[in-house]
């Protein structure tokens, strides 16, 4: 491309590799990618989307693993003004149907196998394609108003876009929470479509660091994933609270040389982050909790933990660089100790939800009290200490995160309901403390017999992996209370303790279990071992397979 492109997260990222070209910035596997190879990749996309007739402002639609490829092809759509919309290739059809037209893609970048559900003026490109482009003049493109869409769980049943911009993601790599500097590395573990790549993929590229791309098998096994990260000389890694309770339930002292791990997404347990310390005495890692929203770009609070942690819950801290923390009681800053809805403000404020203007005015305001600047209301309650720090308390919501993901007990209802044989459904968490976060739960009432086959199918056709219930309950009606809504504390009451998967014949750990959460839907009618028809329905079925401590499956 010619000449430089104008202000933004990709100018950022192009000035290091013209000051630091041989510096390393990306590493997957074998492959090894300067800053200086990393800016021709992203020049060669660039072009690539250009004569393909991509625009500023238009919306690419990115269905590629965690790779060298995927960084590269992100740089490039940000270099010619697009908008990145990250799909996750594991969508039912009518889901990623709903993400392409609603974002407004014109195209879909993929990594040779075309993704279901393809509106029909979206057009293909395969990434290798863009990446083998021949380098030539194009015209320079300033950044989109928004760079990033991220499709979350929406109450109205349909996922909803996030739209992110670039100053929410230069914020992340400003010091003051974390330590930065040049030939820094950084793990990325995270699922391509999930924000946590703002921080993963991004933070290291903006201060000079490398951006380690771990594979699936790697990151989903214990053992591997520790030697990977003493291998690759891992300095920063962010996980979430259920993926760190499992791997540290089965390899201790696995991110005992990492400088700096960042946990987040659900609350995090005392006693686990006692017990890694007193396992790893050494160790010179500094434990973080994070908090964030995607409405917020990814981090908005971080609190270091010492060693010797005290109280009885972790806090998520103080507010990151560029970033407002407010806990709101009605239309006044809450006092110390006051139980608030926290509300997020400053440069990380996403500039609302893509298509939904009502719902961005409710979620996304302005407070006359606080000079009419604009917060997002998280809907998370918190209680404020003396000195600042949050803690998490509760949600003023049905809103709920299993396994790291972000769910609306709405959105899974109504995919249940489009079942015919489905004539009520309740979704809801119930914390699990040994996996060290939450399972999601479903009670169907049914109008018919539904063979369980039949019911799985209809998940896995209507609901993403992270949306599918970890098991499904049939009951003969719904609990109401007094104010008649569904009596969700008589329900769980009566489901049983969380499954453990026990009676296979194969040892159960934490890591097990996560598998399980991972995989797509319960398999089979399989009665569980906690099965009691005295103290809970029908158990509809079981999660028949299971990720074994060798990351195998049975």
């Amino acid at each position: 491309m010619t000449g430089s492109v104008s202000g933004g997260l990709a100018t950022r990222v192009l000035a290091r590799s013209r000051r630091h070209p041989d510096a390393l910035a990306v590493v997957d596997g074998d492959r090894q990618l300067d800053y200086a190879a990393l800016a021709d990749c992203a020049a060669a996309v660039a072009l690539g989307l250009w004569r393909l007739g991509v625009r500023r402002g238009q919306a690419v639609a990115v269905c590629l693993p965690r790779s060298w490829q995927l960084v590269g092809t992100m740089l490039g759509i940000l270099r010619v003004g697009g908008v990145v919309v990250p799909l996750d290739a594991r969508n039912p059809a009518e889901r990623s149907h709903h993400i392409l037209t609603d974002a407004g893609c014109t195209m879909v970048v993929h990594d040779g196998t075309v993704p279901a559900g393809l509106p029909h003026r979206v057009t293909c490109a395969a990434a290798d394609d863009l990446l083998a482009t021949e380098t030539g003049p194009t015209p320079d493109s300033t950044p989109a108003d928004c760079s990033f869409l991220f499709y979350t769980s929406g109450t109205a049943g349909r996922p909803k876009g996030v739209q992110v911009r670039d100053g929410g993601i230069l914020r992340l790599a400003e010091p003051g929470y974390l330590e930065f500097g040049a030939g820094r590395r950084f793990a990325c573990l995270a699922d391509p479509a999930v924000d946590a790549l703002s921080f993963e993929v991004w933070v290291p590229l903006l201060t000079g660091g490398c951006c380690v791309i771990v594979a699936d098998p790697v990151a989903r096994t214990p053992r591997l994933l520790r030697a990977a990260l003493l291998r690759e000389r891992i300095d920063t890694v962010l996980v979430t609270t259920v993926l760190f309770a499992a791997v540290v339930a089965e390899e201790p002292a696995c991110f005992a040389a990492t400088d700096q791990v960042l946990v987040g997404g659900e609350q995090l347990d005392v006693s686990l982050v006692r017990r890694w310390y007193r396992d790893n005495p050494d160790s010179t890692t500094r434990l973080h909790h994070v908090y964030g929203r995607t409405e917020c770009t990814t981090l908005a609070l971080s609190h270091p933990i010492d060693r010797e942690v005290t109280g009885e819950v972790v806090p998520i801290g103080l507010a990151l660089p560029g970033t407002e923390a407010l806990a709101v009681a009605g239309d006044r800053p809450a006092a110390p100790g006051e139980q608030a809805e926290l509300y997020l403000g400053g440069e990380g404020v996403a500039a609302g939800y893509r298509n939904l203007p009502e719902e961005t005015s409710c979620r996304f305001v302005r407070l006359a009290w606080r000079a009419g600047r604009r917060y997002y209301r998280t809907g998370d309650l918190v209680r404020l200490d003396e000195d600042g720090t949050m803690v998490v308390v509760g949600r003023a919501d049905r809103q709920v995160t299993v396994c790291g993901c972000r769910v609306e007990p709405g959105e899974v209802e109504r995919q249940i309901l489009t079942h015919p044989g489905v004539l009520l459904a309740h979704v809801c968490a119930r914390r699990d403390p040994a996996a060290g976060g939450s399972e999601l739960l479903a009670y169907v009432v049914l109008r018919h017999e539904v063979p369980y086959g039949d019911y799985d199918r209809h998940l896995t056709h209507t609901l993403p992996p992270a949306l599918r219930p970890r098991r499904t309950y049939r009951v003969d009606a719904l609990p109401v209370t007094d104010d008649g809504t569904v009596d969700e504390a008589a329900l769980l009451a009566a489901a049983g303790p969380p499954s453990r998967g026990e009676g296979d014949g194969v040892v159960v750990t934490a890591w097990r279990r996560l598998g399980e959460e991972h995989r797509p839907g319960p398999v089979g009618v399989v009665p569980g071992p906690d099965h009691d028809a005295a103290v809970g329905p029908p158990h509809l079925g079981e999660a028949s397979t299971a990720i074994h401590q060798d990351g195998g499956t049975p």
